[in-house]
């Protein structure tokens, strides 16, 4: 388990990078036309990558999209989605959303 801080004056802010990878799994199911990954298969577990510097968090988000959206929009609120959300519940500032589209699914399943 990868350990993500902050450290300030009031001492230190310790959180696993599961907690980070929860929030960006929740905002990504906020976004329209992402298609979910089956829960707990590989593709789940590898398709959110967090890293820290500082007090910065880079994300990089893997992503299987519904056929008939414009990418563009649905890659912005991703972005838009999961740095809010990254920083409403925590203390960190999000430097980068990096989405990478990995498939296209042209079926409803």
């Amino acid at each position: 388990m990868k350990v993500i801080n902050k450290h300030d004056d009031a001492g230190r802010l310790v959180y696993s990078s599961e907690i980070i990878r929860d929030i960006v799994d929740c905002a990504l199911n906020e976004v329209e036309g992402v298609v979910k990954f089956t829960e707990g298969s590989k593709q789940q577990r590898s398709s959110i990558k967090i890293e820290q510097a500082g007090d910065d968090i880079f994300v990089d988000v893997y992503c299987k999209f519904k056929f008939n959206v414009e990418v563009s929009d649905v890659a912005s609120a991703i972005q838009n989605n999961v740095k809010n959300s990254i920083e409403n519940m925590t203390e960190f500032k999000v430097s980068a959303v990096n989405v990478h589209v990995i498939e296209v699914e042209f079926e409803d399943k």
